[in-house]
């Protein structure tokens, strides 16, 4: 798969922009003009939707694809892991105002809630109050990882084990709130629950030989095992909760991020096959893993989700030309994953993949977003997409 390529298959319906950059401390008059309309349509449209939504609540366990906050609050050294600053949020709202989110815009929740028609994104677990929370919680927490040491070089950060506990006590405020544990169950039930981890078990673990020993004590394959064994126990722990119907999704082709493309063996080159290698065994691994549990968990559906396949299918254009795939739309300084605190940004987002050196824009998201809901293209999903997965019979 040596030279792979990311790529956003989407329709792109605006004009593109020249290629130059901009100040990302105050995004420029004529970019704001160009998403002015989109982000007035998009609040129009979360006012006016429906209150009627295809599953009773949604919950988000995950790493920095997902997190939309819950960062924002913990110890650690400004910047790691933590994406509360500018230029991140840029395209978000009319302010450009960062929240967390470790794009430009929407993350992979925000599109599924707005498909499953809630009138809300969902809010992070540390700074959700009251009834809210029977609509759902994201958990999820930039530099997390299924072990729970993954991360630790970046702060403290929310390890799905963590994630897990405070999903209970979500469910005891629940419990309060609804009077039973029957009503609790009922409602736990209806829920979808999306699980986007794993990442970082590889980017910031596994190929960090300098902090961490796993290389050296496991082999690829042995090391997915052990992120699958471990994930499934997770995912067996979410059950017990009273998840029934759960997405799993697999790790994307980081070894196609500019991050990796630019300080691995290859620097400068095409995609690092050694990354892409030992996470598609883990996606493997996934993918067996999610038919072991509809076979065993009485009651419940699980479904993987394809990023891997998603995100590496042939190259498509732009309508100026090619999608930028293996640069950063952000200022990265050399070595780093993040966008440079109040650094320049591409005027032509919607011409690039990637937001800073590993999580796309909020185009790539969407399109993977659309995906995950609404497979394309046999392999998308398995056994089912979002879609199906949520109107299947309890």
């Amino acid at each position: 798969m040596k030279g792979q390529s990311l790529v956003v298959l989407c329709l792109l319906t605006i004009a593109c922009f020249a290629s130059n950059w901009v100040d990302g401390s105050s995004s420029s008059s004529r970019i704001r003009s160009r998403i002015k309309s989109r982000i007035k349509s998009r609040s129009k449209s979360k006012s006016t939707a429906q209150t009627k939504t295809k599953v009773g609540c949604y919950f988000v366990l995950g790493d920095s694809q997902a997190d939309n906050g819950n960062n924002n609050v913990m110890e650690m050294a400004y910047g790691n892991a933590k994406a509360d600053y500018k230029p991140y949020g840029c395209d978000f709202n009319r302010e450009g105002t960062p929240t967390g989110r470790f794009t430009n815009g929407r993350n992979t929740p925000d599109f599924i809630a707005t498909y499953l028609g809630f009138r809300r994104y969902i809010s992070p677990f540390t700074t959700i109050k009251g009834r809210e929370i029977l609509d759902g919680v994201n958990y999820a927490s930039g530099g997390a990882g299924i072990l729970p040491e993954t991360g630790r070089t970046l702060g403290k950060v929310l390890s799905i084990h963590k994630q897990l506990e405070n999903h209970n006590i979500t469910i005891s405020r629940i419990r309060g709130l609804l009077g039973t544990r029957s009503a609790t169950s009922t409602h736990l039930s209806s829920c979808l629950y999306t699980v986007q981890i794993g990442s970082n078990d590889y980017l910031n673990n596994y190929f960090m030989p300098k902090f961490y020993k796993t290389s050296a004590q496991f082999t690829p394959q042995q090391f997915a095992t052990l992120l699958n064994n471990q994930l499934y126990t997770d995912l067996k722990v979410l059950y017990e909760q009273g998840a029934r119907k759960v997405a799993v999704f697999g790790v994307g082709s980081i070894g196609c991020t500019p991050y990796a493309r630019a300080n691995f063996e290859n620097k400068g080159g095409g995609c690092v096959d050694k990354i892409n290698n030992a996470i598609q065994l883990f996606n493997d691994g996934l993918k067996a893993l999610v038919r072991q549990l509809n076979t065993k968990m009485a009651g419940a559906k699980f479904t993987y989700i394809d990023v891997f396949k998603i995100s590496s299918t042939s190259p498509t254009t732009s309508v100026a030309g090619r999608m930028v795939l293996n640069a950063p739309c952000c200022e990265v300084d050399a070595g780093q994953v993040q966008c440079t605190p109040l650094g320049r940004i591409c005027a032509n987002r919607m011409e690039y993949m990637f937001w800073d050196a590993v999580h796309p824009t909020e185009v790539g998201i969407s399109a993977l977003a659309s995906r995950a809901f609404k497979a394309k293209e046999a392999g998308d999903a398995y056994p089912y997409d979002i879609n199906q997965l949520v109107h299947l019979p309890k």
